[in-house]
């Protein structure tokens, strides 16, 4: 995924940066989350979660700069600075836009991509995919937009099989989709 040239001229001219970790989280529905660990009086507990960024411009600048490094730590590089961020649930957030064979899949930063050729479930009945981007999780309230075949399961086991767009995909079962697919969901320095 090519990032911006600004953001590119950035790190070639001040390559040493220190990477901030803690301060950006990506939640299970897509929001990028500022956790302003600088506050007076700041508490995990109170303010951990993070206050929403909904500002269209640095939406679009956070999705057109958002990248994976060798260790599967996912990070936002703004200008000459990794800005690592913490996962809900795995680096993108899936969209199903359209319904049935005519399905397609969009990531929380806008870009369309294609759904790999396995799904995993986890144990919360989160579905995961590696897509041509990277790992990702399918948007919760999007689940319902997918057909899913049970045809071949025992009574009360999962699906084993989910259609994407014209792909059905065999699912698999995980306790452990960030080592499954390669990510992290807590990087730290």
């Amino acid at each position: 995924m090519p990032i911006d040239d600004l953001v590119e001229q950035a790190m070639r001219r001040w390559p040493n940066v220190p990477a901030v970790y803690g301060w950006l989280r990506l939640d299970r529905r897509g929001h990028w989350m500022l956790i302003d660990r600088g506050s007076p009086d700041f508490d995990e507990a109170l303010h951990g979660k993070g206050s929403e960024i909904t500002s269209p411009p640095i939406l679009d600048f956070l999705g057109r700069n958002y990248l994976s490094d060798e260790r599967g730590c996912w990070h936002w590089q703004n200008g000459p600075q990794r800005v690592f961020v913490d996962l809900d649930l795995a680096p993108f957030i899936l969209r199903v836009v359209g319904e049935g064979s005519g399905a397609h899949l969009s990531t929380h930063t806008g870009f369309l991509v294609e759904p790999g050729s396995q799904a995993w479930l986890d144990g919360e009945g989160n579905l995961f995919l590696k897509t041509s981007l990277g790992p990702g999780v399918v948007h919760d309230l999007d689940l319902a937009q997918l057909e899913f075949d049970d045809s071949e399961a025992g009574e009360g086991d999962p699906p084993t099989r989910v259609l994407v767009g014209d792909h059905w995909l065999p699912i698999s079962i995980t306790a452990q989709p960030e080592t499954l697919l390669g990510f992290r969901r807590r990087p730290r320095g």
